[in-house]
């Protein structure tokens, strides 16, 4: 079986426009009866919302069970001693902590462990409680650190920037959960992947994240965050997109 995993945004679709030819690359990886494993460090979604998106966007079937997301990793990293935690993001964080029993609290004082993600609506106070709570001594847990989000205008900034500010305010560095660290490949792992593609947009994320297991492979697509000017020497492939590292992935097993 072919495995491929496969980042989200910025491979299949920047916001809501589809990258021209990445759908026809999914009907192709389905058609040749591939494994997509789609792992996003987008904390925003729960699994279920990052599936619908995939199914509206790009017209292909989509399961659940094919999405990993970085606030999953960041829950697979928590212990009953973390609890409760004091979440700073959106929906997808909060549902997947909940759906996994985690108690959750606004208390700085009460908080065992901060998960930090993505979160739009973010304030100063937000900042100085998350802060507060993890000089008190809470455990700091990042959902993953990309510095930008890829959008069909340009970039935003991402959850790596916010994380950023409650880290100088707090002066502890997170425990990083989203791609390219140790949780997240677990998650991989544990679905039964293997030896693998892995197709991304951004070196120190998908690329990095390949580079760390042995029979996982890396595809750079250019049609997100890194570019021809970046040091893409860690890449295995360099191609222009999602549609070209489907044709290369069809044509053999990473290691022939």
């Amino acid at each position: 079986m072919i495995d491929v995993i496969c980042d989200i945004d910025g491979v299949l679709y920047r916001g809501d426009v589809a990258v021209p030819g990445a759908a026809n690359g999914l009907r192709s990886l389905n058609h040749a009866g591939a494994r997509i494993t789609y792992v996003t460090n987008n904390s925003t979604r729960s699994p279920t919302r990052a599936a619908s998106k995939i199914e509206a966007v790009m017209g292909v079937a989509t399961d659940v069970s094919q999405v990993i997301t970085s606030s999953m990793a960041a829950i697979s990293m928590l212990t009953l001693d973390d609890h409760p935690a004091m979440v700073v993001g959106e929906s997808g964080v909060i549902d997947a902590l909940a759906e996994a029993g985690v108690a959750m609290t606004n208390d700085p004082g009460e908080a065992r462990s901060v998960v930090v993600g993505m979160d739009k609506r973010i304030t100063y106070d937000v900042i100085a409680s998350a802060s507060a709570a993890i000089r008190s001594g809470a455990r700091f847990l990042a959902t993953n650190t990309d510095a930008t989000f890829p959008t069909p205008t340009g970039f935003l900034p991402g959850a790596g920037s916010l994380i950023a500010a409650i880290a100088t305010a707090s002066g502890r560095e997170p425990e990083v959960a989203g791609k390219p660290h140790q949780a997240i490949r677990d998650l991989i792992r544990s679905r039964g992947v293997e030896e693998a593609w892995v197709v991304g947009d951004r070196i120190e994320t998908d690329i990095a994240l390949a580079t760390a297991e042995p029979l996982w492979r890396s595809i750079l697509v250019l049609t997100g965050v890194s570019t021809i000017d970046d040091d893409i020497s860690s890449a295995d492939h360099v191609l222009a997109d999602f549609e070209s590292a489907v044709a290369l992935v069809l044509s053999g097993p990473p290691h022939e």
